[in-house]
Formats: C-alpha cells, sequence, structure tokens
C-alpha cells in the first residue's frame, strides 16, 4: 500500500540563454514512492525477495522496468530500497523506493486496428488472428478510414504490419509511412518510434520462424517515417490489401488521474 510519495509531482527544465527562456526540456529525474507490505506466513518473505530482484534484475541487465500508474507506465530503474519498522513477527514493512529515469514521461497506450478488405470474406477469421489482440473502430470504407488520438499533442506509435503484402504504403493524415520489402503470410513488420531517443527506434521484420531482420534501410527516405501522429481526428488511407495495427503513445509528465 502506497502511502506517500511524488509520483504524481512533475516538473520542466527551462532552458536559458542571455537571461531568456528558450524553452524546457526534462532531464534525467529522480523520484520516490513510500510504502508498506503486509503479508502473512511464506508469502511476506517471497514479497520481500520480489521486491529486490525484480528492480535488480532490471539494473542489471540495463533495460528498465515499467511503473504502473492506473493505466499509465513510467519506464524507470528503482535504484535503491530504504526499509524501516522491520521485525520478524510482525509480517509487515515500511520500505522507500528510489527511482530514477532517463525518460520522465508517463505514458498511454491507445491502441487501433485496420483490418484487410481485398477478398476478404466474411466468417474468414484469419486475418483477425493477429498476435496483438486489441479493440478496435473502422468506417464503412475500409481503406480510408479515421483514428482519433485524443491526445493534447502528437503521439509516438508502434505500427505493426500483417503479411502477406508488397511494399506496404500507409498514410496517416496525409503523411506517407512505407516500407519497401515483402511480408509473407504469416510475417510482419514493426515500426517503433515510441522513444523520443532516435537510438532506440527500430524498424524489423519478423518471419514465420521468429528470426528478426532489420528493414531501417528499408523505409522511404522521403517521408520521415519518426513523423508524430497529430491531435485529433485524423484520415486513414492504403490500398486494403492487408491489415495492421497502430498503438499511440501518449506521454504525460504525470499519470491519467483518471486511469
Amino acid at each position: 500500500m502506497i502511502f506517500d510519495g511524488d509520483i504524481f509531482d512533475s516538473e520542466w527544465d527551462e532552458i536559458e540563454n542571455d537571461d531568456h527562456i528558450q524553452g524546457f526540456e526534462k532531464k534525467i529525474t529522480e523520484k520516490k514512492i513510500s510504502l508498506t507490505i503486509s503479508e502473512y506466513g511464506p508469502n511476506f518473505k517471497k514479497s520481500m525477495d520480489a521486491l529486490e530482484d525484480v528492480p535488480e534484475k532490471d539494473i542489471l541487465e540495463g533495460v528498465p522496468g515499467k511503473l504502473w500508474a492506473g493505466n499509465c507506465y513510467l519506464k524507470c530503474y528503482i535504484k535503491a530500497t530504504e526499509k524501516d519498522r522491520w521485525v520478524n513477527d510482525l509480517q509487515h514493512i515500511d520500505a522507500e523506493l528510489k527511482i530514477i529515469t532517463d525518460y520522465p514521461y508517463w505514458i498511454n497506450e491507445v491502441e487501433h486496428r485496420f483490418l484487410r478488405n481485398s477478398g476478404f470474406a466474411p466468417g474468414d477469421s484469419i486475418w483477425l488472428e493477429y498476435p496483438y489482440e486489441y479493440p478496435y473502430e473502422y468506417a464503412k470504407d475500409r481503406n480510408s478510414q479515421y483514428l482519433v488520438n485524443s491526445n493534447y499533442t502528437g503521439s509516438g506509435f508502434k505500427m505493426i504490419i500483417y503479411g502477406p503484402c508488397i511494399n506496404p504504403i500507409i498514410r496517416v493524415a496525409n503523411h506517407v509511412y512505407e516500407i519497401r520489402t515483402t511480408l509473407y503470410e504469416g510475417e510482419y513488420a514493426v515500426i517503433d518510434s515510441s522513444s523520443r531517443n532516435a537510438v532506440d527506434r527500430s524498424i524489423i521484420k519478423v518471419l514465420n520462424d521468429g528470426t528478426k531482420e532489420d528493414l531501417f534501410n528499408s523505409r522511404n527516405k522521403d517521408s520521415e517515417i519518426w513523423e508524430k501522429i497529430p491531435p485529433g481526428r485524423n484520415t486513414v488511407t492504403w490500398n486494403g490489401n492487408f491489415g495492421f495495427d497502430i498503438v499511440l503513445f501518449n506521454e504525460r509528465s504525470s499519470p491519467l488521474w483518471n486511469s
């Protein structure tokens, strides 16, 4: 049970030049959470071990974990724990977790699915059996639909394109997202622009045997493939011969209160 902390607080750092504010940015941020762990019997010791094992695994592997608040998460490390009021026979401990992140944004994922319509027969469910199960809405004309981004600013995204198809092109708000490759049945490609850090962005193809291929150099270089999805109602068009999902990563300085 959390009883204190500053995870709902937020702050921007000003970019200053010649005593004038030129903009704002977020730097490496530290936060803390105070909580009580209460359990009975052997589960208490298991809970305490997990409190150490899970964060330490992230640190040793150099891969941030996700701290969840409702439907939002923060990519971060738990770099320290301080424990108080620990007595074996009481079966509870107060602990303070120290959190650090170089990506101080709370992320709310919103998923949209767009189905293949060329040659699609009623009752044929092959195109519904994607490895990602997302809710979706679509208009009557399946190769001209709409995506509503409810965020107050543009959103990073993950675009999952399912084969079979050749050189898939998707237009969102008249912006072109194109990969020059062939995807066979059962294969899919992922365009991942979820990170603000360019080095962490990727375009990969996943083959039927699970092998991954780097498609970064197969992108359409004349159209920025990392272009964020604008806020509001966006027209989505494609030739209808393949299906795809778009997962929006809506970033906030603090988690949604109503999530």
